[in-house]
């Protein structure tokens, strides 16, 4: 089989436009390499533990694709976290000013690159489970000589 290619950090950044021209809300990237690795590494193994189990790692794991998705998923839920603990209303005069309103929306993301992440990853292993039952299955015949 050939070998895979793997799953980058600058991928990653590349394909959600993390960099500081495009975060004009932000300053700098959102997301860290530290906080992508980590991410990888955790939907690898959501990937392992899920049945039939395996273990792969970055080099070895099957598709860029649903990788990516998992990795995805992982960051969002995580930028989830810390917006949710930073999430505050501020009032003054009647005047409702929200400090953080962003919750939602990544939670809303990772939720749905969980999605996409279980049902590849599901078809995926399904389809693998499968080939995998397609080796010899002996008969009793073949002990028969050809006539």
């Amino acid at each position: 089989m050939a070998s895979k290619p793997k799953l980058t950090v600058e991928e990653v950044q590349e394909f959600i436009r993390d960099r500081s021209e495009n975060n004009l809300l932000l300053d700098g990237q959102e997301f860290t390499p530290t906080v992508i690795t980590l991410a990888m590494e955790l939907a690898i193994s959501a990937y392992n533990t899920m049945p039939p189990f395996s273990s792969v790692n970055i080099e070895t794991f099957p598709s860029k694709s649903i990788l990516l998705s998992g990795t995805l998923w992982k960051m969002y839920a995580g930028q989830a976290t810390l917006l949710a603990r930073n999430t505050m209303a501020y009032s003054d005069g009647g005047l409702q000013i929200p400090i953080e309103e962003r919750y939602e929306l990544y939670k809303s993301i990772a939720a749905d690159f969980q999605a996409e992440f279980f049902k590849e990853a599901r078809d995926l292993k399904t389809h693998l489970n499968i080939e995998s039952g397609w080796g010899d299955v002996p008969s009793d015949y073949s002990r028969f000589p050809d006539w």
